[in-house]
C-alpha cells in the first residue's frame, strides 16, 4: 500500500505544476491555475502572494474586459518582450537626438536582455535648452482649450523674427532632425500646417525659448484646426513640404541594373510604383512631390539614373 504523501511533498508538487503552467506564457484565471496545479483557488492565491520566492518568478495580475482576473509570469510572454524591445528602441532613438544626461530617455526598458543600438549618420545633437523648448512645445500642443506659443526663429528665407503659432505636435525625420509642427496665428484655416526646425529656434541662456499664450492673449484659433492632421499636411517620408504646393511634380526615374537592388523594397514616397525593366533595371514613378526636394533626391543617384518630371512648365532630364 503506497504511503500517504507528506505535506512538504504535496507543496513541492503544487509549486512545480504552478511553475509549469505559468511558464507557458498564457494568461490564466485562478480557476485554470487551480485545475493545472490540482489544488483549490485559495491555495493558488496563497502561493501567488509568495510568487517570487516560491515560484522563482514575478507575476502580473490583469483584469480583462470581462472583469475576470488573469495571471501571467512577468516577462514570459513574447508580447512583453516585444514591448520591452520597442520601448528600448524608442529610448535609444531619442538618446541619439538628445544626448542629455539625467533625462527620462536614458532609463533602460525592463523585461528584455536584448541589446539595442541605434546609429544615425548626420543626426543633429540637440542641447538641454533645445530639449526644454521641445517639452514646452509638446505640453502646449496637449492643452485644451488650445493655446498659442511665441518664440524667436531663424529662417533661411526671411531671416530672424518672432513667430506666434498654434502647436499641433512634432515630426522626427530620418532620425536626424526634429521639426515643431503648428498652424501660424495669421492663418485663416487649420490646414495651413507649417514646420519649424528645432535647431533654428532661438534658445536663450536664461528664460524660456517658448512662451505660452492663453485665453484672450492667445486669440481665436483658425477654423478646422481640430481636424488638422500633421501627416496629411506633410509629404512624409519624402518631404517636409505639402505635396500640393505650387510647382509640385510627378517624377519617373529609371535606375540601372547596378542601382536597382538599392531602390526596390524601400519606401520613398507614399504614392510610388515600381516597374521592372529589361536588363535588370527598374522604373520608379512617384508624386506629386515638391520640386526642389525631388531634384535633390534624383541628383544623389548620379549618372546611374534618368528622370522625367511632369507637372511643371517643362520636363527636365538628368
Amino acid at each position: 500500500m503506497p504511503s500517504k504523501a507528506s505535506g512538504r511533498s504535496v507543496s513541492a508538487g503544487i509549486v512545480g505544476r504552478l511553475r509549469s503552467a505559468l511558464a507557458s506564457g498564457r494568461a490564466l484565471t485562478y480557476g485554470e491555475l487551480a485545475r493545472e496545479a490540482g489544488c483549490t483557488e485559495r491555495t493558488v492565491r496563497n502561493y501567488l502572494d509568495l510568487a517570487e520566492p516560491a515560484l522563482g518568478t514575478a507575476i502580473t495580475r490583469e483584469r480583462g474586459p470581462d472583469r475576470v482576473v488573469r495571471v501571467r509570469a512577468a516577462g514570459s510572454d513574447d508580447q512583453t518582450t516585444i514591448e520591452a524591445l520597442a520601448s528600448n528602441l524608442a529610448a535609444q532613438m531619442l538618446r541619439t537626438l538628445f544626448p542629455v544626461a539625467g533625462t527620462s530617455f536614458e532609463r533602460p526598458a525592463r523585461g528584455s536582455r536584448a541589446q539595442v543600438v541605434v546609429s544615425a549618420r548626420g543626426a543633429y545633437r540637440y542641447s538641454e535648452r533645445q530639449l526644454r523648448a521641445l517639452r514646452a512645445w509638446l505640453r502646449a500642443a496637449d492643452e485644451r482649450p488650445r493655446v498659442t506659443v511665441r518664440f524667436a526663429y531663424q529662417s533661411f528665407s526671411s531671416g530672424p523674427g518672432e513667430r506666434i503659432v498654434w502647436p499641433l505636435g512634432i515630426v522626427v525625420r530620418d532620425l536626424a532632425r526634429v521639426y515643431l509642427i503648428g498652424v501660424p496665428a495669421e492663418a485663416d484655416d487649420g490646414r495651413d500646417v507649417r514646420s519649424y526646425a528645432l535647431e533654428r529656434v532661438v534658445v536663450p541662456k536664461r528664460g524660456s525659448a517658448v512662451t505660452v499664450l492663453r485665453g484672450e492673449e492667445a486669440g481665436s484659433p483658425p477654423r478646422a484646426i481640430d481636424r488638422a492632421v500633421v501627416e496629411h499636411a506633410i509629404d512624409l517620408p519624402f518631404s517636409m513640404y505639402p505635396p500640393d504646393t505650387p510647382g509640385s511634380v510627378m517624377v519617373r526615374v529609371r535606375f540601372s541594373a547596378e542601382q536597382a537592388p538599392y531602390v526596390v523594397g524601400r519606401l520613398w514616397h507614399r504614392n510610388q510604383r515600381f516597374k521592372k525593366l529589361r536588363g535588370g533595371g527598374v522604373e520608379l514613378t512617384l508624386g506629386p512631390a515638391e520640386r526642389t526636394e525631388t531634384e535633390a533626391w534624383v541628383r544623389q543617384w548620379g549618372e546611374a539614373v534618368t528622370a522625367t518630371m511632369t507637372g511643371a512648365k517643362e520636363n527636365n532630364r538628368w
